[in-house]
């Protein structure tokens, strides 16, 4: 296979992307595969690296977003073959060691680098195409009548936003505070009100996000104005939330997550915090009694339950989509995704 011009997003350094032609894709072992990208989105973890707050190596091709078409397969891929429609996880494993066999490939114990866009070693979705190592594992074939951008956000933020709400433990009835209304802060509202959450209180700084989280079902706490920890006490008459999910991956609002629980409550974080020395309030947690779960998201394990919410339309990732703009336009789509600019929430990347 051979893209004449295959052209990509290339990080260069902190705040500087470019589109540019670079070497095409190809097959490095006989259980890989070459997607070619058809729809990509810029996700909020990808402005780790263009902030800087994350480094990155120049000539990284950025995304981790990614539904495309099967271009082309090593000898050893059963499940594929060229022409099929798929969808390429954010987390990639190797298939085979004892954490990918139970479908974690989070904890892979043989791909150094399980993360596409991040890296030279894996190239990202941002781009004409891709490899993607031992396909039969990692991709996943779309339904053929759910459209690309009804499964774009199942690559990566839709089963965050779930996982959050499965990890909080939530029950019919509960009170529940979602810490962030962006991307991942609004599927984890969808995800909760599947869940039977009674009441769901989304605290943000950004009116339109706050308006958005209103259109999926939550009650705005616009922090920029109101103290949430007053807001979520008065709402439960003292008591805190059953559950806090924590969307944004800052030190104040994990600290503020921990606040807002009830005694015996469940806090679950799924913000990207790269901090090794975290001031953890164990005194609070302890007096509290309170379960914490982190972790990065088992994307496998959400799909089969993630498609048919989607293709019934329990689930509308749409609603998530603010942008459309052309592979070309990718350094414009990062600097107003940024930046917040025009009511952005998400864009899809056209090739």
């Amino acid at each position: 296979m051979a893209f004449r011009r295959m052209r990509a997003l290339v990080f260069h350094a902190p705040h500087d992307v470019r589109v540019e032609t670079v070497k095409d894709p190809e097959l490095r072992d006989p259980n890989g595969a070459i997607v070619r990208i058809t729809r990509s989105s810029i996700c909020g973890s990808d402005l780790h690296l263009y902030h800087g707050s994350v480094p990155a190596m120049p000539g990284t091709v950025m995304g981790h977003e990614g539904v495309g078409v099967v271009e082309d397969v090593g000898k050893d891929v059963r499940r594929f073959r060229k022409g099929q429609r798929v969808l390429v996880p954010a987390v990639l494993g190797c298939g085979e060691c004892e954490p990918c066999r139970r479908h974690y490939p989070v904890g892979c114990l043989v791909l150094p680098v399980k993360i596409p866009g991040i890296s030279l070693e894996l190239g990202g979705a941002q781009a004409e195409a891709m490899y993607v190592p031992a396909a039969d594992a990692n991709l996943r074939e779309i339904p053929p009548e759910l459209g690309d951008e009804q499964v774009l956000f199942l690559t990566d933020i839709l089963p965050t936003g779930y996982t959050a709400a499965r990890n909080a433990g939530i029950a019919p009835g509960d009170t529940v505070v979602v810490l962030g209304s962006g991307p991942v802060g609004l599927c984890a509202i969808e995800a909760a009100g599947l869940f039977g959450a009674a009441r769901i209180f989304a605290v943000d700084l950004v009116p339109e996000r706050l308006e958005k989280a209103r259109e999926f079902g939550a009650e705005p706490i616009d922090a920029r104005v109101q103290d949430p920890r007053t807001a979520v006490l008065e709402a439960t008459e003292g008591r805190g939330a059953d559950a806090v999910i924590e969307a944004v991956g800052s030190r104040d609002t994990f600290r503020l997550a921990i606040e807002l629980a009830r005694v015996g409550g469940v806090v679950s974080a799924v913000g990207v915090l790269f901090e090794e020395a975290f001031p953890f309030p164990m005194g609070t947690a302890l007096l509290k009694d309170l379960t914490f779960r982190v972790g990065l998201v088992d994307i496998p394990s959400s799909l089969p339950r993630l498609f048919p919410l989607v293709r019934s339309r329990r689930l509308d990732p749409t609603r998530l989509l603010t942008h459309r703009m052309s592979l070309d336009e990718a350094p414009e789509a990062y600097r107003l995704f940024a930046e917040r600019r025009d009511g952005c929430l998400k864009i899809v990347l056209q090739g």
